[in-house]
């Protein structure tokens, strides 16, 4: 199977169980739009999908965060570099090679896909504008869809969140 079958396999199986447990949640998911110059899983992420409406119901993800279109990503992006003024906040609180690609209704918080050269490159970390970003949290964005379709078909916690239906929308608690 390669990457890009199992980043399909997965946003299937994903869509699937929103269709039948939260379908609030899949209908606040934008249609696909392609998009080129982006890496590889963002740009599998939006040949499925432009992200998620603004709305409670299209903020599925844990922590209240939605899926961000990709002008909504280079934006949300572009504000949090402009709040990186030298090198020690860089390396301590947003780095310049991260690319949000879901975030909260105000950006505070978002879930980011590294695209630096290094030995996290492609991995997802998590960023809370408090404190900053936690690193390689998962290898991939189809590692995080994998686990998140787990916790949500099984009902676990992911993310120290357990996922709820309450009016035909995926939330967290």
């Amino acid at each position: 199977m390669t990457r890009s079958d199992s980043f399909g396999q997965t946003w299937t199986r994903l869509t699937e169980w929103l269709a039948v447990m939260a379908p609030e949640s899949l209908a606040a998911v934008r249609p696909a739009v392609a998009r080129q110059g982006i890496p590889q899983e963002l740009g599998e992420l939006y040949a499925h999908c432009d992200g998620s409406l603004p709305t409670e119901a299209g903020r599925f993800l844990v922590s209240g965060c939605g899926l961000l279109g990709l002008d909504e990503a280079m934006a949300l992006r572009a504000r949090l570099a402009s709040l990186v003024d030298g090198p020690d906040v860089e390396t301590d609180w947003w780095r310049l090679d991260w690319v949000p690609w879901a975030a909260n209704h105000d950006g505070a918080s978002c879930l980011f896909v590294d695209i630096g050269t290094g030995p996290g490159r492609g991995s997802i970390g998590y960023f809370f504008q408090e404190s900053g970003g936690e690193e390689q949290l998962w290898p991939s964005i189809t590692a995080f869809l994998e686990a998140f379709a787990h916790a949500v078909e099984e009902g676990t916690p992911f993310f120290g969140e357990t996922p709820i239906v309450h009016g035909g929308a995926l939330g967290w608690d």
